[in-house]
């Protein structure tokens, strides 16, 4: 095996220059270890068992890797993991999320080797443990997110077993507990705003609101302040904060899909990255109704409708939402002036949250989230504190 196989010298469609990482494995097959700017040996090598540095070094770590590879058979948990989403598709979303997950998982360094380089058939519940020792006290992760990826690994490693590729769950039954003492990021507690204090940050995307709102940034060229396009995103921030929608089924929705005269919505679907899903998924119900309130109803009609699309929230190109550029353009310029820093599912479970201290029945109240009244009531639902007069009272 030639150990200094040279980067091969290709061009992007732009016309840039990059160098292509190809080596020969030990089946005499030519792979790919990636696309550089650099053709090296650069002088800063990446020391890690997948370089970035430069295509010489990814060359060089490929046959490293190649020397110290499974035996021939037994597949691992990285080679497996690249053909995973083809051999069992799940929706667009999901593979996001899978991807992203397993790229952190695969990286995990055990016993002297990334997790990526195991055997699947070698991994034992013993380096589950590790693994999570790593991502608490090593990465710093929240719990949510540990349990994320070992969820992804436990999904993935079902469906290794069931194609003979691993012998058992290393990841089964894995708990990962809240209080767990290396756990250094706590998550963030969940704040329930007033319907009041929903249609204040909603006001705050107003055009001339908008238009004396200043970035966080200033003009690189003159150092003077930017100030946020007079765009009108009240209609938008108001859905979002009183008629408890995801975020993606409001960019999802149509014109058609509301009817203002019997003050309701019938949503029909999600937008993820740009692409829109009609339809329930696996997980989730997107179809249903949920009512207008009077005062949302009111900011609707002062609207002025897109006739180029038949989204009822469209960017201002016409085209979908992507949910950075949301944060970004739309959320982000209604938290600074507004002074309010309400995050966006903070919406959702304050919807939930008042109208169930209102006395909404559980059943209407799970119908309008979507969710069942288990996930309504106890996932969304937090205190007011607004019966403490009602407390005394009773207690006398």
């Amino acid at each position: 095996m030639n150990r200094r196989e040279p980067p091969l010298k290709r061009y992007n469609p732009s016309g840039k220059k990059v160098w292509v990482a190809r080596y020969t494995n030990r089946e005499g097959k030519r792979k790919s270890a990636g696309t550089f700017r650099l053709e090296g040996p650069c002088k800063n090598q990446d020391q890690s068992s997948r370089p970035q540095c430069c295509a010489q070094h990814a060359i060089d770590a490929a046959h490293e890797r190649e020397a110290t590879a499974a035996p021939a058979g037994e597949r691992t948990i990285g080679e497996y993991a690249a053909e995973w989403p083809e051999r069992y598709p799940k929706s667009r979303q999901s593979e996001r999320s899978h991807k992203t997950r397993l790229k952190a998982a695969l990286a995990i360094p055990l016993e002297g080797r990334p997790l990526a380089d195991w055997p699947y058939k070698d991994l034992r519940p013993r380096h589950m443990t590790d693994l999570v020792d790593h991502m608490l006290r090593v990465e710093g992760r929240a719990a949510k997110g540990a349990v994320g990826l070992r969820n992804t690994l436990s999904v993935m490693t079902k469906d290794a077993i069931r194609d003979e590729v691993a012998e058992i769950n290393f990841v089964a039954d894995f708990e990962i507990r809240a209080n767990d003492p290396r756990i250094r990021k706590q998550p963030k507690k969940i704040r329930v705003f007033t319907f009041d204090q929903l249609r204040e940050f909603a006001e705050a995307g107003r055009a001339e609101v908008r238009a004396r709102t200043q970035k966080p940034e200033l003009n690189k060229e003159t150092g003077e302040p930017l100030y946020y396009p007079a765009i009108d995103y009240e209609a938008m921030l108001a859905t979002v904060c009183l008629a408890n929608f995801r975020i993606g089924e409001v960019f999802a929705l149509q014109r058609s899909e509301m009817d203002l005269e019997a003050l309701m919505f019938f949503p029909t679907g999600s937008a993820y990255e740009g692409e829109i899903t009609r339809g329930d998924t696996e997980t989730k119900n997107h179809e249903g109704a949920c009512p207008i309130a009077p005062s949302l109803a009111e900011v609707l009609r002062e609207m002025v409708p897109r006739i180029d699309t038949p989204l009822l929230f469209p960017t201002p190109k016409g085209t979908v939402w992507h949910y950075p550029n949301f944060l970004r353009d739309v959320w982000v310029p209604a938290q600074i002036a507004s002074g309010m820093d309400l995050r966006p599912h903070e919406a959702r479970h304050s919807y939930v949250s008042n109208l169930r201290a209102a006395g909404i029945d559980p059943a209407d109240l799970a119908d309008v989230t979507r969710h069942t009244v288990q996930t309504a009531t106890k996932h969304y639902t937090h205190p007011t504190r607004t019966s403490y007069d009602a407390i005394r009272e009773a207690i006398g």
